[in-house]
């Protein structure tokens, strides 16, 4: 999972080597929540807008790593809390392992949602520093 934060970057690097070395495909999730306007805001993005947006991003990042042209992967972009999100792709998708920042980790360790998803975990979490 990543968030195009400064460490998304290492986090997909190291993703990229370790399925590399597994023979195994990639799905990078980008998980996004819908923001609303209220009165005297600006009009927050669309939902097109943010997931074209989200694709440019990756895609320099991706010209960034050589090691992900060698790797089946699927960059996902969905709206919904990042919780929900893995644990939808975790049951559907049959996933070995997931990556995140330990920053992002970190965002999310007071979350009910988060600690709930951690007890139903079946398959390990790394946390690139």
């Amino acid at each position: 999972m990543i968030d195009f934060s400064v460490n998304t970057e290492k986090v997909l690097k190291w993703a990229a080597e370790d399925a590399f070395d597994h023979q195994a495909s990639l799905s990078i999730l980008y998980p996004y929540r819908l923001k609303f306007q209220r009165d005297g805001e600006e009009k927050p993005m669309a939902k097109k807008q943010q997931e074209t947006e989200a694709l440019e991003s990756f895609q320099k990042i991706k010209a960034a790593i050589p090691i992900l042209k060698d790797i089946p992967h699927d960059f996902l972009v969905e709206v919904g809390f990042a919780t929900d999100r893995l644990a939808a792709h975790m049951e559907d998708e049959g996933m070995s392992l997931i990556v995140l920042s330990r920053e992002m980790a970190r965002m999310v360790e007071n979350d009910n949602n988060w600690n709930t998803l951690l007890k139903r975990l079946t398959i390990p979490i790394v946390l690139v520093p």
